[in-house]
């Protein structure tokens, strides 16, 4: 632990922990507009500087491990000086054109200009020349209003594992743009957008339709994928305009994927049903709702009554929350007296279910969303989950990025597969096959706890089965090397904590 003093308080924090991230922890404000806990430390904005007692000079407390002993101070007339020249010097390159800017209200840049800027510049003003770049769907780039610091290109590259966007030039022509100043072709998740600190980076979508402090903002769950994503709605006038996500807040600290930000806009869609229709003399006709529940509890009462309760049946749905499927429940149970419910889960997440219960004796499922982030190894099996679930698959990349090892066993060229330590491209539908292979190579090889496995009920019975499954054949089956199967069983064994990740498809 290093112990240290920020403001004359006394902080303790672990070895390696940064100023800033322990100012943070701390409650103390330290500006800046380069920082984002997600990256890599960068130091380029320089608005995060402060002063150590006995240091002939300033450091940047966003790239500067705290040291025992130090005394920190994060605001002082030399500071603010600094800050507030750092301040007029981006303001000399940026445009003054917050009437007409989507993130006046939000933009950092803005907030700062009013805690530290001068009512007069000492510099003249060299605006940039170049006009916005409107060319993509759902994200339009404005470059004279980029202050380059770089944590749209680093979000995209390091936390999202894309690396659409780059600084494109050398001094003052540097733009941010994706290669070759072609149209942004990317994941459209949107994050670029959310860190952005001025509005160089606007949402399509929402541009000219609200400024933020007209916005009434309103938590639900993105219903998308079984992530579970909080989304942080901008609503007025009973109208959603804009999803985002906020950091910190929900089970995906304000990750979002392009669904959750960009795809709300299906409810408002020409084809959605809006109102409920009850079929009348062939033909479906519009109704009130007072009708149309009236029309169901009736139909329900008749059903029950010449049928039985058990004839009544209902679908639930991997998209309603689990608190709108238990009310299905209750309702089923408590109000109809059938117990008769199913939804496509059953043909997917159940078996799993089953499997685990049966393997494991594990009533439900141990994943969260952090699982991959503390595990040595990580099999990734048949699975695209950057897509299917595409904020879990951001923490796989980020334990990468930690140190884990990441295999992947896949037909298909993906991100993961980009991104992995070992990419083993099998035939497609070969995984029981596969894993036959290396539980047959770890028991040859004796790299599992004999003792242990001896007392499973069944077990011997379990490793005959196996007896087929030498690394030669496994190799013909899936089309993966005999070495490579034999390495990947040797890896998955020998790692002191692992995960096995795969979806629905498998």
């Amino acid at each position: 632990m290093v112990e240290f003093t920020i403001n004359d308080k006394q902080i303790s924090v672990e070895n390696g922990t940064t100023i800033l991230n322990a100012a943070r922890m701390n409650g103390i404000k330290i500006p800046n507009l380069c920082f984002d806990k997600r990256l890599r430390p960068y130091g380029g904005c320089r608005l995060c500087v402060v002063e150590v007692e006995g240091m002939p000079r300033l450091f940047a407390a966003c790239s500067t491990p705290a040291a025992p002993g130090w005394a920190v101070k994060t605001d002082t007339p030399k500071l603010r000086k600094v800050r507030q020249t750092v301040i007029e010097l981006l303001l000399v390159h940026h445009p003054l054109d917050c009437p007409v800017c989507d993130k006046a209200g939000e933009c950092d840049l803005q907030d700062l200009a009013y805690e530290y800027g001068k009512p007069e510049g000492r510099f003249i003003r060299h605006r940039k020349e170049a006009p916005p770049d409107v060319r993509g769907p759902l994200i339009e780039l404005t470059s004279n209003r980029c202050i380059l610091c770089g944590k749209c290109v680093r979000i995209c590259s390091e936390h999202q594992g894309r690396g659409a966007l780059g600084l494109i030039g050398r001094g003052f022509p540097t733009v941010v743009q994706p290669a070759f100043g072609e149209i942004l072709e990317c994941d459209y998740c949107g994050q670029c957008v959310d860190v952005c600190p001025t509005g160089a980076l606007l949402s399509k979508p929402f541009k000219f339709k609200a400024r933020a402090w007209f916005l009434e903002e309103k938590e639900t769950i993105c219903p998308f994928c079984g992530c579970g994503c909080t989304l942080t709605l901008g609503v007025r006038e009973g109208k959603i305009l804009r999803s985002r996500g906020k950091e910190d807040v929900g089970r995906n600290k304000g990750n979002l994927c392009g669904r959750g930000r960009f795809g709300f806009d299906f409810i408002y869609s020409d084809t959605r049903l809006k109102t409920p229709l009850i079929k009348k003399d062939g033909a479906f006709v519009p109704a009130t709702w007072d009708e149309a529940l009236e029309y169901i509890s009736g139909e329900l009462k008749k059903i029950i009554n010449t049928n039985g309760r058990e004839s009544i049946g209902a679908i639930g749905s991997h998209r309603c929350t689990n608190e709108d499927n238990f009310m299905l429940r209750k309702f089923m149970l408590n109000v109809i007296g059938s117990n008769n419910m199913d939804s496509s889960a059953s043909f997917g997440y159940a078996k799993v279910q089953k499997a685990l219960d049966a393997a494991f004796g594990l009533k439900t499922h141990s994943i969260n969303m952090d699982s991959p982030l503390d595990k040595d190894l990580i099999l990734v099996l048949e699975s695209d989950i950057s897509i299917t679930h595409p904020v879990f698959g951001l923490n796989i990349l980020q334990a990468k990025r930690n140190g884990s090892q990441v295999i992947v066993a896949d037909c298909r060229e993906t991100k993961l597969t980009r991104h992995s330590s070992k990419h083993l491209k099998m035939k497609e539908g070969t995984s029981t096959a596969f894993l036959n292979g290396i539980m047959k190579v770890v028991l040859d090889r004796e790299l599992c706890d004999r003792a242990a496995v001896s007392n499973i009920t069944g077990f011997p019975g379990f490793e005959q089965g196996l007896e087929d499954y030498t690394p030669a054949k496994v190799s013909l089956i899936t089309g993966i090397p005999e070495e490579d199967i034999i390495s990947a069983a040797e890896a998955i064994a020998n790692a002191r904590n692992r995960m096995i990740s795969f979806t629905l498809g498998v």
